[in-house]
């Protein structure tokens, strides 16, 4: 079944990028709330660069759902995001609309802003406001 929207707030919010060789960077936005073993909401964007692209990886944590591609629209604000997933991958991810609010300080927003500005490169569909 698949959820028309998934709304909250996370108490946790991280910009990273991860060398794993010089070769093979993953830059990642993470968004939490809970414990995601309790119906907690913990949801990755993630890519890497330097290596053949396959694009936006979404997970949604523990390890539920991992997809790439599949978003039609990604907006990022100082305070928010919404993320909307295109009909195949809604039913992936069991939801449409995924809408997160934060609050974090203005240098954990310059973070978030430029990770997220590596994770969707070049996409169409992102969006800053």
């Amino acid at each position: 079944m698949v959820n028309t929207e998934i709304s909250y707030k996370a108490d946790y919010v991280e910009a990273i990028s991860e060398e794993f060789t010089p070769e093979f960077i993953v830059h990642g936005i993470h968004f939490g709330e809970g414990d995601p073993e309790q119906d907690g909401q913990h949801w990755n964007f993630t890519r890497t660069l330097e290596t053949d692209d396959d694009g936006v990886c979404t997970v949604k944590e523990i390890q539920q759902v991992t997809i790439y591609g599949g978003i039609k629209k990604f907006v990022l604000s100082r305070n928010n995001l919404i993320c909307e997933f295109d009909d195949k991958h809604s039913e992936r991810t069991g939801v449409q609309k995924l809408s997160i609010t934060f609050d974090i300080s203005d240098e954990d927003w310059n973070k978030l802003l430029e990770k997220s500005n590596l994770v969707f490169s070049g996409e169409s569909y992102y969006e800053v406001k």
